[in-house]
């Protein structure tokens, strides 16, 4: 495995012939078209594989975390997090250990082998969707947090430069769009260390604010038991945890992949970004109470210098991070729709404009970063994290005469199947709910 791989969601890497992820998220292995062939050695080691796990982990998702906990209470919240982050212990431990039982290193591979074509495509269509939802999210913090920069400065803050809609044009037409009609796009491997910094540097922010802002009339409470707005919330922190499709990567190069360190690779990582969360979350919650906006890096002053700073290096890293999605996306749509025919530049063109367009389209419709993550969190995520790991579980061959691995898998599929409707339902209500309100 290389020193660096991406996740969850909403961030992604590039490194050839390895993995590229968002995570939101969290995006398999995809052939970069450069760079030489990497060692067939095993030169793995468990604390790289937790490191490159955690720094897939942990995306623009925890923006929208305190908005989440702030929908349930902080005490609630926080046993929410250690239930979800169980969950995904679980089925990022079927996941790997299918992984590892089959011989196969990527997402896509292990479905294909263990179910079939069907399941492949499947999971082409899911990391679709993916580099959609989080390409969206990532242009939405673009909008979120570029105006709020100009606005801080008294020559820009009356000009077209604080219009959400003029900002993301240009990123998409000056930035965004000229990095994605490349065709090599290793100059953009910098790209996760530089979301992983964005993300570290937006926590101390949070946590360094909680006690300079004064919000009047502030409501916190430990418990709050809307149902509606609990099923909004609770895909944000799966979400937030989805890093299972880049997860099967790091069992390639492990000099030990045993069961033992595979358990040590997944704890760890899964307990080292749900503390992060954790903080991140209470300290937002307990500085907006019941005001804590969508995403969080919104409600602070526009003239603090550290917010500035933290709102153009998220705008820089979504700048960076959007072509890498795009690139994915290509991949994916060449795999299932042009899979015999040879490169087109009229293709490449027209495949990223529509992209372009697409997210454009999404980011000016539903301008919310919460709302996208629960999305993405009620659909994608749930189909990494229960019905993905589940169904391979159920299938491999390993346990076919086995019935409580079996039982097991079973019970992820079923679960999976019941919170993603009943999530994706209360998602969309919720927002049309909160939409007529407003």
């Amino acid at each position: 495995m290389t020193e660096n791989t991406t996740g969850s969601e909403l961030k992604p890497l590039l490194i050839t012939n390895v993995s590229v992820q968002n995570k939101g998220l969290k995006l398999p292995s995809t052939n970069f078209e450069s760079g030489k062939a990497l060692s067939n050695e095993k030169t793995g080691t468990v604390f790289g594989a937790i490191a490159n796990l955690t720094n897939a982990c942990m995306g623009a998702g925890i923006l929208a975390l305190p908005y989440a906990v702030s929908q349930i209470g902080w005490l609630f919240g926080i046993i929410i997090f250690i239930l979800v982050g169980l969950i995904s212990w679980g089925s990022l431990q079927l996941l790997m250990l299918s992984s590892h039982y089959e011989k196969q290193y990527t997402y896509e591979e292990l479905a294909k082998q263990v179910i079939g074509m069907k399941m492949y495509v499947l999971v082409k269509i899911t990391i679709l969707t993916v580099t959609v939802l989080a390409s969206t999210n990532y242009l939405i913090i673009i909008g979120d947090s570029l105006p709020k920069v100009f606005e801080s400065f008294e020559t820009t803050s009356n000009s077209i430069l604080t219009s959400r809609v003029f900002i993301s044009l240009i990123a998409i037409s000056l930035g965004i769009l000229p990095l994605s009609l490349m065709r090599k796009m290793d100059h953009l491997k910098f790209s996760s260390s530089l979301s992983f910094l964005s993300i570290a540097y937006v926590v101390v922010v949070i946590i360094y604010n909680h006690s300079s802002l004064t919000i009047k009339h502030l409501k916190t409470y430990a418990f709050n038991f809307d149902f509606i707005q609990f099923l909004t919330a609770f895909p944000i922190f799966i979400f937030c945890d989805s890093v299972h499709i880049v997860s099967v990567n790091v069992i390639k190069d492990l000099k030990k992949a045993n069961t033992k360190n595979i358990s040590k690779i997944s704890i760890s990582t899964l307990s080292s970004c749900n503390g992060v969360y954790i903080i991140a979350s209470l300290f937002g919650f307990f500085t907006f109470g019941d005001k804590t906006p969508g995403d969080i890096i919104v409600g602070y002053p526009k003239h603090s210098i550290p917010i500035i700073a933290a709102r153009f290096v998220l705008s820089i890293m979504a700048t960076v991070s959007i072509p890498i999605f795009i690139f994915v996306a290509r991949e994916s749509i060449n795999v299932l729709l042009f899979k015999d025919k040879p490169f087109s530049w009229k293709r490449h063109i027209v495949i990223t404009l529509s992209f372009c367009a697409l997210i454009t389209l999404l980011a000016l419709t539903l301008p919310e970063v919460s709302f996208i993550s629960a999305l993405t969190g009620s659909t994608c995520s749930i189909v990494c994290v229960f019905i993905g790991p589940g169904l391979l579980w159920y299938k491999s061959k390993r346990n076919k005469n086995s019935k409580k691995n079996k039982t097991l898998g079973m019970c992820y599929i079923i679960i999976g199947f019941v919170i993603m409707f009943i999530s994706t339902t209360a998602v969309i209500y919720g927002h049309v709910i909160k939409k007529k309100k407003n």
